[in-house]
C-alpha cells in the first residue's frame, strides 16, 4: 500500500478523540488494512479484533492471508473463532454476534479497541446496526490504489500464497488438504483464491493433491497468480463499492 495512504488513515484517526470505543478500519482485500491497524493499535496499546470469517480456520492460514500478518511483539490481535474446514462454513449472524460480544467485552472494561476487516456480511451488518451498537463507534474506509498497481499488487500477493510460508505450507497444500475431506467441497469452492485453483484443476483434468505435489512451472505460476489476481480485484472493487455505498467517501465516520 502507497505511503501516502497510510499517514492519510492515520491523520484521519488522529483528529478523532481517542476513548473507550471502536475504532473500524475496512476496505477491500490486499491494500494493507492489517499493516494501518497494527500501526494504529500499537500507537495506542489497543488489542485488533478481525472482523473476517476465512481467518478463522486453522487450516486455511496461508489462504486467508492470516500466516503473513507480521507478529509485531506487543501487538494483540484477536480472532472471532478457532474453526477447520471440516466445520463448515462459519454462518454469518453467527460471526456477527461473536464479533460484537469480543468488541463490548473489550468497551465494557472501559478500553478502546481496533476493528479491522472486509468481510461484507460483518460489516454491512455492523453498519445496519450501528446507531444501536453498545458502543461509540468510528469507522474508515480505505481506498484502493489505482486499478492497474491494485491488480499488479494482488498478483504478487496471489504468488506469495502459492509459495507459501517458512513452514513450506502453501495455499496449494491447504487446498489439497481441504479437499481430501470430502464433505466440503461447495465450501471450499466459495472461497476466493481457492474457486481460481479448483477451476485451473478441472481445465487440466488434474487433482488439488496432484496440482500441490508438483513443481510449478514459471508458466503455471504466472497463470496461477494471475487468475487469483483477477479474482482478487473483482472481490475487492465490489467490497469498496458496498463499503462506499454504506459509509461514504474514504474517511471517517463517526456515531
Amino acid at each position: 500500500m502507497k505511503e501516502s495512504t497510510m499517514a492519510q488513515t492515520q491523520a484521519r484517526f488522529d483528529r478523532v478523540r481517542w476513548e473507550p470505543g471502536v475504532y473500524a478500519i475496512v476496505g477491500a482485500t490486499g491494500i494493507g488494512k492489517s499493516a494501518e491497524a497494527s500501526k494504529l493499535a500499537l500507537s495506542h496499546s489497543a488489542p485488533i479484533v478481525v472482523a473476517d470469517r476465512i481467518q478463522c480456520y486453522s487450516d486455511l492460514l496461508v489462504t486467508s492471508g492470516r500466516a503473513f500478518d507480521a507478529k509485531v511483539e506487543g501487538l494483540n490481535r484477536v480472532w472471532l473463532d478457532n474453526r477447520t474446514i471440516h466445520q463448515g462454513n462459519f454462518d454469518p449472524d453467527e460471526a456477527f454476534d461473536r464479533l460484537i460480544k469480543v468488541l463490548t467485552s473489550y468497551v465494557d472494561r472501559g478500553e478502546a479497541v481496533v476493528m479491522e476487516g472486509g468481510s461484507i456480511s460483518l460489516i454491512l451488518r455492523f453498519a445496519q446496526t450501528i446507531s444501536n451498537l453498545p458502543f461509540p463507534a468510528v469507522v474508515n474506509v480505505m481506498p484502493i490504489p489505482d486499478r492497474q498497481h491494485y491488480f499488479a499488487q494482488q498478483c504478487a500477493r496471489a504468488r506469495q500464497m502459492l509459495r507459501g510460508d517458512s513452514t513450506g505450507r502453501n495455499l496449494l497444500t491447504e487446498l489439497a488438504e481441504a479437499w481430501v475431506l470430502g464433505d466440503q467441497h461447495n465450501f471450499i469452492a466459495s472461497v476466493a483464491g481457492l474457486d481460481c485453483v479448483l477451476d485451473w484443476c478441472a481445465t487440466h483434468s488434474v487433482t488439488p493433491e496432484e496440482l500441490a505435489n508438483r513443481d510449478l512451472t514459471t508458466e503455471v505460476l504466472d497463470e496461477l497468480a494471475a487468475s487469483m489476481g483477477g479474482r482478487y480485484v473483482e472481490h475487492g472493487v465490489l467490497q469498496q463499492e458496498i463499503f462506499l455505498r454504506t459509509f461514504g467517501a474514504p474517511g471517517v465516520t463517526a456515531r
